[in-house]
């Protein structure tokens, strides 16, 4: 194991939880093998010259989280992938890069030919051009200024009204939970609170470090009686929430909630955190409001990414944060991996700056429109299920399965006939589950492919109910 990171022993993010994620990142990036040795304590107090006692207490982090394991008297070894999670983590099923070779409702990321590749193209080589070497330098660990200062701008357009000074630029949104995570990690307890079912990145961010609570959501956001008596008998500090088109049900809060929530945070205390990355894919005139636009008292950190509506691999998202937290966030960014990409920095810029950034995303409504249309209706087709939400916007499309096909078993017989999907068990923190819906996402597939992949599906559960060729219902066991 190569030990090419860097422990900065003046930053504010303790050093043992520095030697944690470093280790955690090259555990997950596969670049240190299942069951292959880590370097000793000793070893890492010598090369980093700091104390014994820092690195147990980061091993004993990694051991905790199930990262690796320990044997008396020989050392330290990273777990096997499928050992990894601890209980209160949810596998994400697989691999999303496996499902692509299938017809893949399960992944969210818009497919590749999307992507506006040749006016990016165009802007890097003229960054090339006129900055050449300088763009590899490090970069302002809170974002290039002029990035900020058009998000700024943009944010306007939303009723978002900010200043640069609380931006923070990160590397995708699933970053800035992890940023939100270090500053958790600092403090003695920390309560938060989710709706059930709610995106699983939450879920394993959050669950082993912090005391969890679910909230069922309904159709148009959480259940506000449900909320105010968890804040009653708990002192929460954070709430989690995607407000509109949120995943895996694809629900939207209604106007009336919103501001419930905002006067619950200021009543009870607590910060929100909103992660908001699909407001802008709406699909008939009924635009999303962020619930940060109805901000007045700074109670919400504002989560938004360019992942999933320009290219995901420009891995360039952003925050908007309090002004008592700020502080706090770019110092986490930095323990992190310093700054994100200059070059993507001051491509995102130029794309923004010279209005490419408008018509992609109309262009994006009018494809997912049709694509979102085409698998509504075939699915409103197959008697066998219900469309338990029907959304106005985004990509996931939450689905009701007969009574007695569990939903972990029927993803496994899809994915034995090249379909992907996602079990709702990825999306409860919970294990008391009826296990009986599924989110399909129209996002990465094209038109022949939905209708091949829904036949299929349909097909299946025909299957089911006539028990042909499949599983007897009295069969189905949980298998996750």
């Amino acid at each position: 194991m190569k030990l090419n990171f860097i422990i900065y022993k003046n930053s504010s993010h303790k050093i043992y939880l520095q030697l944690y994620d470093a280790i955690k990142n090259i555990i997950e990036n596969e670049e240190i093998m299942p069951n292959e040795k880590l370097p000793s304590i000793r070893q890492i107090a010598i090369k980093f010259n700091i104390n014994t006692i820092t690195v147990l207490k980061a091993y004993d982090l990694l051991e905790k989280h199930n990262y690796i394991y320990k044997i008396s008297g020989k050392g330290c070894f990273v777990k096997e992938k499928n050992k990894l999670m601890s209980n209160t983590q949810k596998p994400v099923i697989n691999n999303f890069a496996i499902m692509n070779k299938n017809i893949n409702f399960a992944s969210a990321t818009p497919s590749a030919e999307l992507y506006p590749v040749h006016i990016f193209q165009e802007i890097i080589n003229e960054i090339f051009n006129n900055y050449g070497e300088k763009v590899f330098n490090y970069f302002s660990t809170q974002g290039l200024l002029e990035l900020r200062e058009i998000i700024t701008e943009k944010l306007k357009n939303n009723n978002i009204d900010t200043s640069s000074n609380n931006i923070q630029i990160v590397s995708g949104s699933q970053q800035a939970l992890d940023l939100i995570k270090k500053i958790i990690f600092k403090r003695k307890t920390t309560t938060i609170v989710v709706t059930n079912p709610t995106y699983y990145g939450a879920i394993n961010t959050f669950s082993e470090i912090t005391k969890m609570i679910s909230v069922p959501i309904e159709k148009d956001g959480i259940n506000i009686d449900e909320m105010e008596k968890v804040l009653q008998k708990n002192k929460v500090d954070f709430i989690y929430t995607m407000i509109n088109f949120e995943s895996p049900t694809g629900i939207s809060w209604s106007t009336e909630k919103k501001r419930k929530i905002l006067e619950f945070s200021e009543k009870y205390n607590f910060t929100i955190i909103e992660d908001d990355c699909l407001s802008h894919l709406y699909y008939y005139n009924n635009v999303s409001i962020p619930l940060k636009a109805m901000d007045t008292k700074n109670k919400v950190i504002y989560i938004n990414s360019f992942s999933k509506l320009i290219m995901p691999g420009l891995r360039l998202g952003y925050m908007v944060v309090p002004t008592n937290l700020i502080s706090y966030i770019i110092a986490a960014k930095f323990s992190s991996d310093i700054s994100s990409s200059g070059l993507m920095q001051m491509a995102l810029h130029l794309f923004l700056k010279r209005g490419y950034m408008e018509p992609h995303i109309e262009k994006m409504r009018t494809i997912f429109r049709e694509k979102y249309e085409l698998t509504l209706s075939l699915l409103q087709e197959i008697k066998e299920i219900e469309v338990s939400y029907i959304p106005n916007g985004g990509f996931y499309i939450w689905i009701k399965l007969p009574k007695g096909l569990n939903s972990n078993v029927f993803y496994n017989v899809l994915k034995d006939r090249n379909v992907s999907i996602l079990p709702d068990s990825v999306f409860y923190q919970n294990e008391e589950l009826k296990n009986d819906h599924m989110r399909l996402s129209f996002a990465a597939v094209t038109e022949k492919e939905i209708k091949t992949g829904i036949e299929i599906i349909k097909k299946s559960l025909e299957e089911f109910s006539q028990k042909k060729d499949f599983l007897f219902k009295e069969d189905f066991i949980s298998i996750l």
